[in-house]
């Protein structure tokens, strides 16, 4: 039996997703280190699921959403450590010089050394499918450009710019679709819902955008006026929601999570902060298994607390929900295999 295994990774405060394609091929959607809130070790973790290449292991596809440090810290050892066969990611450039970014510099260096291997790929939005893999099919709806931010913006206006563009990826297999939203806000979706057919939009699984924060559906502060078009049209069954056990951005927002937990329910949003790893695995018959709650896998791979440096991160104040009977709507839970074992199509 051919599958599509999709695990979203514990990271903390950031998104990484790694995804085993039914023909044995490995993609990693972003990358995040992050020991304040209890990520784990991505590099470790690909280091034991990783199949050998022709000099080292073999990743096949690295895939970035756009340049921010929680989605790119980890790409200087993912490249040093790892063959990446193909990178794609949106074009964006900061507007940082040389030594002013660690991670943005590790990340620069890693598209180059791509480039110089004609293995870099920055896609733009289109209707036509990007991809198709082993019968895995890729769309791209964002960016619709590429960003070259500049020293006379604003640091507000340079992060939503960024945002506003940054990548959204859906995956299709055997007739159920992910959607990987990374940090786009509600502009983007506006236009993406204007420029697409429902039907191509339409997800079973929807990756929550910017760690369940409130621009995904208001402008700004609370008190906005919500805008849900967007999700009308996603109509997911299933969301989850990538966010750090404790972190300074107060994520989730509590109006963006009670907005998810009434269209899904509560036990349907699946919370990394909450529930550890999340591994999704679809069948080439369209069946969905899920697999949380791994308590050994995080321990395993949990990324050592740093020592205390006098800053207090705060918290999330994030709120504990009940997750009995998770997902009864929308498939069925099995605790076949710890989520370390190396899955069985590669």
């Amino acid at each position: 039996m051919s599958q599509l295994v999709i695990k979203f990774l514990n990271v903390g405060q950031g998104d990484s997703t790694h995804i085993v394609l039914p023909n044995g091929d490995h993609m990693l959607v972003d990358i995040n280190l992050d020991p304040k809130s209890r990520g784990i070790d991505v590099i470790q973790y690909l280091a034991d699921q990783l199949p050998d290449g022709e000099d080292s292991q073999r990743l096949a596809y690295f895939v970035n959403t756009h340049p921010h440090d929680d989605h790119i810290r980890g790409c200087g050892q993912l490249g040093n450590q790892f063959e990446i066969g193909e990178m794609w990611e949106s074009g964006h450039r900061l507007d940082c010089d040389e030594g002013e970014n660690e991670q943005y510099d590790k990340f620069i260096a890693l598209t180059e050394d791509m480039e110089e291997d004609d293995a870099l790929y920055q896609p733009c939005s289109s209707s036509e499918t990007y991809a198709e893999i082993d019968g895995v099919t890729f769309h791209v709806f964002r960016p619709s450009r590429h960003v070259r931010l500049d020293k006379n913006m604003t640091a507000e206006e340079k992060k939503n710019r960024i945002h506003d563009e940054c990548m959204v990826l859906k995956m299709s297999y055997a007739g159920r679709s992910v959607m990987i939203t990374g940090d786009s806000h509600l502009d983007a979706w506006k236009s993406i819902i204007k420029h697409y057919d429902d039907d191509l939009l339409k997800c079973n699984v929807l990756r929550s955008s910017h760690h369940c924060s409130r621009t995904f559906f208001k402008q700004r502060c609370e008190d906005d006026e919500a805008w849900t078009e967007h999700l009308d049209v996603l109509d997911p069954d299933v969301i989850v929601v990538s966010v750090g056990s404790e972190n300074t951005h107060d994520h989730p927002h509590d109006d963006m999570l009670d907005e998810y937990e009434s269209r899904v329910g509560v036990d349907n949003v699946l919370r990394t902060d909450e529930r550890f790893t999340v591994v999704l695995t679809i069948d080439d018959d369209g069946t969905m298994t899920w697999e949380m709650d791994d308590e050994d896998f995080q321990a395993e791979y949990e990324l050592p607390e740093p020592e205390d440096d006098g800053n207090d991160d705060g918290g999330s104040g994030a709120r504990r929900r009940g997750t009995e009977g998770a997902l009864a709507t929308a498939a069925r839970i099995v605790s076949k295999t710890r989520l370390g074992d190396k899955s069985p199509t590669a």
